[in-house]
C-alpha cells in the first residue's frame, strides 16, 4: 500500500490507497469496516436519508466488529438536520438499572442496560425516512449467512482468550474445537440473525421486552449481575441539545455530557486562544505542539473532574469555554519547566452562560455545581493504555443531512458476559464519586470519552467526525478540526498526520512516528518524557470524516489505523 509524503514531512494517503479516501458531489459514508459502508451507501442509493444509513450501518459494524460495538453496547449521534439548519443530539449510551451494583466480581456485574437498539430506534422515529424494518435487513443476512474475518478481527480473537470463552456459548463461535478463529474463517452468527429479526419486525421492544429480554437478563442474573426485565422495558435514550464552542469561524457541536464533547471544544478554546492558528501544523512547528499538548492536558483534566450525567443540574460544561475561564487555564500552558502533574480548575464562577458563538441554537444548558461537587484531583490516567474498543462512522445524504455516531462496549468484546448471540458492555465500571456528578445510580448514565461531532461555518455543514480510542477520542477530534478547518488540509492529508497524546498525572507523551526530531526535542526540553509509537498505531483511534467544501463536493475519509473505508457518489 503506497504512502507519499507531504510538504509537512508527514505521510499522506492519496488516490492509491484504494477506500480510505473518496470524494463525492452528492452523498458519502465513511465507516470503520467496508461491509458497513457499503450497507450506508445501499441506503443511500434506495432513498434513504442520514439516519437511516447510519442505523443500518451501526447494525452491520455489530456483526462484523463485535469487539467494538453491537447490540449490547450503546453510544451517541449528533445529527445536522439540514433543512432546519439545527443540531441534535441523542445519547444512546448505557445505563444504570433501578439497583446498581457494579462490583466486579463477574463480568455480567459491570454490564448496564444497553442503549444501541433504543438510541436507534428513537433517532429513526425522529429522523428517518425509509420503513424500519428495512433497515436491520443486511446485518442479518450477514449474521445468518457469514462474513470472512478480517485481521484485525483475528487479531482480537487471539489477543482477547479470556473474554471470549467466559461463556460456553461465545467459546463455540470464537473459539471452535478450542483454537481461536483465524483470518479469512468465515464468522457465522445465527442466534443474534434471530434477535435482528425480532428487532426489525418489533422495533425497540423486540430487544427490551419479550422474550429477548428474558433470555438476557437471565443470563445476566446467573452471572451476578442486578439487572432486572423491568430495567430493560423501562430504559429510555436521552435527547439533549449538543454542546456548542467556537473555533476560528467555525461552530462546532458535539455530544453532551456524560459523553466529552465538551473536552474536544475546551481543547480547541485553548489552542484558539493560544494563537495556534496562527502558527504552522504541529508536526513541525514546536510552538504548535507545545500549544497542542497543553491544551489536550488541561481539557482532559478538567473533563475529568466536571462531567457526569446532569440530570441534577451539577455539570458545568459550558464554563470551560467561557472566555474567562479560558484565559484563566491559559496561565497552566506554556510552562518550562511543564507541570509534571496538573490539577483541575474550578470552573464554577463561569456557569450558565449561552454563548452567542452557537448561532441562536437551542445548546446544552450549564447547571451550577453545589459547593464541593467538583473535585480539584481527577479520577486519573486509568484508561490510558487501554485500546480503541468502540467504533465510529460518519454519513452526509444528498440533502446535506448528516450523522456523527459512536458506539463501544466498554473493553474488547464488552465484559464477556454473553446472551442472546452477542457480548455486553462494561460501562458499569466507568461510574466513580469523582465527580459527584458520575457516582452511580438509579438510572444514571456514566462518564464517556466518545464524542460525535459536527463543525459547520454559518449554517453551512463542513466536517462530520469522530473517532474510537478511549481517552484518546478528544484529542484525535481536535487535532483533525485543526488540520481540516485550521489549516484547511484535505481529510486524506489530515487522518494521516502524526497524532500525540499527553497524560495528566504524569510527565509521559504517547507520540506517534511522524513528527519532526526538532519539536520532539522541544517537548523533552519541557520536561516531558515521550513514548515514541509506529506510525499509524491503533492506540490513537480510529477517525473517520467527511469534509464538506464550499462548493459543497465531500471528501470523505477512513483511518489507516483500522479496517475502515469511505464511500462517495
Amino acid at each position: 500500500m503506497a504512502v507519499c509524503l507531504a510538504a509537512s514531512g508527514a505521510p499522506v494517503w492519496g488516490e492509491v490507497n484504494e477506500g480510505k479516501r473518496a470524494t463525492g458531489g452528492s452523498h458519502m459514508v465513511a465507516a470503520a469496516h467496508p461491509l458497513a459502508a457499503r450497507a450506508g451507501m445501499d441506503i443511500l442509493e434506495r432513498g434513504g436519508n442520514a439516519v437511516d444509513a447510519a442505523v443500518a450501518m451501526t447494525f452491520v459494524l455489530g456483526v462484523v466488529e463485535p469487539m467494538m460495538s453491537g447490540l449490547g453496547g450503546g453510544g451517541g449521534m449528533t445529527i445536522w438536520d439540514n433543512q432546519s439548519k439545527r443540531a441534535d443530539y441523542i445519547c444512546a449510551y448505557p445505563a444504570a438499572g433501578a439497583n446498581p451494583d457494579f462490583s466486579t466480581d463477574t463480568p455480567e456485574r459491570r454490564v448496564a442496560i444497553p442503549g444501541t437498539v433504543a438510541g436507534l430506534f428513537e433517532a429513526h422515529r425522529a429522523y428517518g425516512s425509509l420503513p424500519w424494518e428495512e433497515l436491520p435487513r443486511e446485518a442479518i443476512r450477514l449474521a445468518r449467512e457469514g462474513f470472512p474475518v478480517y485481521p484485525l478481527l483475528a487479531n482480537d480473537i487471539a489477543d482477547t482468550r479470556g473474554r471470549l470463552t467466559h461463556d460456553s456459548e461465545a467459546a463455540a463461535v470464537f473459539y471452535p474445537d478450542g483454537e481461536p478463529l483465524q483470518a479469512g474463517d468465515l464468522l457465522r452468527r445465527p442466534v443474534k440473525a434471530g434477535v435482528l429479526e425480532r428487532i426489525a419486525l418489533e422495533g425497540r421492544d423486540g430487544f427490551y421486552t419479550g422474550p429477548v429480554a428474558r433470555g438476557i437478563v437471565q443470563k445476566l442474573q446467573a452471572g451476578g449481575s442486578t439487572l432486572t426485565v423491568e430495567d430493560f422495558a423501562n430504559f429510555e435514550p436521552k435527547w439533549r441539545r449538543p454542546v456548542c464552542g467556537s473555533f476560528g469561524p467555525f461552530t462546532v457541536f458535539s455530544a453532551a455530557p456524560p459523553l466529552s464533547g465538551v473536552e474536544v471544544l475546551q481543547s480547541l478554546a485553548l489552542m484558539e486562544a493560544a494563537g495556534i492558528l496562527e502558527l504552522p501544523p504541529p508536526t513541525g512547528d514546536g510552538r504548535a505542539l507545545g500549544i497542542l499538548i497543553d491544551a489536550l492536558r488541561v481539557a482532559r483534566v478538567d473533563r475529568q473532574s466536571i462531567l457526569g450525567e446532569p440530570v441534577d443540574g451539577n455539570v458545568p460544561a459550558n464554563a470551560l469555554t467561557h472566555p474567562g475561564y479560558v484565559e484563566k487555564r491559559m496561565q497552566t500552558m506554556g510552562l518550562s519547566p511543564a507541570p509534571a502533574r496538573l490539577r483541575a480548575g474550578d470552573p464554577g464562577e463561569f456557569a450558565g452562560e449561552i454563548r452567542s458563538v452557537c448561532g441562536g441554537q437551542e445548546v446544552f444548558t450549564d447547571g451550577r455545581p453545589a459547593a464541593g461537587a467538583l473535585r480539584a484531583s481527577p479520577r486519573g490516567d486509568a484508561d490510558e493504555d487501554e485500546s480503541g474498543e468502540t467504533t465510529h462512522l460518519a454519513v452526509v445524504d444528498k440533502e446535506g443531512n448528516a450523522v456523527s455516531l459512536t458506539h463501544t462496549m466498554g473493553l474488547f468484546f464488552g465484559s464477556g458476559a454473553y446472551a442472546g448471540g452477542m457480548f455486553f458492555n462494561t460501562v458499569g465500571g466507568n461510574f466513580s464519586n469523582n465527580p459527584e456528578a458520575n457516582r452511580p445510580g438509579a438510572g444514571r448514565t456514566p462518564l464517556s470519552s466518545t464524542a460525535p461531532t459536527l463543525v459547520v461555518e454559518g449554517d453551512q455543514l463542513r466536517l462530520v467526525v469522530g473517532s474510537p480510542g478511549s481517552g484518546r477520542i478528544p484529542p484525535a477530534i481536535a487535532s483533525m478540526i485543526l488540520y481540516t478547518l485550521g489549516h484547511d488540509m484535505d481529510p486524506g492529508e489530515a487522518i494521516a498526520m502524526p497524532r500525540v497524546y499527553p497524560f495528566i498525572n504524569s510527565p509521559e507523551i504517547r507520540v506517534e512516528g511522524g513528527f519532526s526530531g526538532e519539536v520532539l526535542a522541544d517537548l523533552r526540553g519541557r520536561g516531558y518524557d515521550l513514548t515514541v509509537h509506529a506510525t499509524f498505531d491503533r492506540y490513537f483511534g480510529g477517525v473517520h470524516m467527511i469534509k464538506v467544501g464550499k462548493d459543497g463536493r465531500l471528501t470523505g475519509a477512513a483511518d489507516p489505523r483500522r479496517n475502515g473505508v469511505a464511500i462517495g457518489r
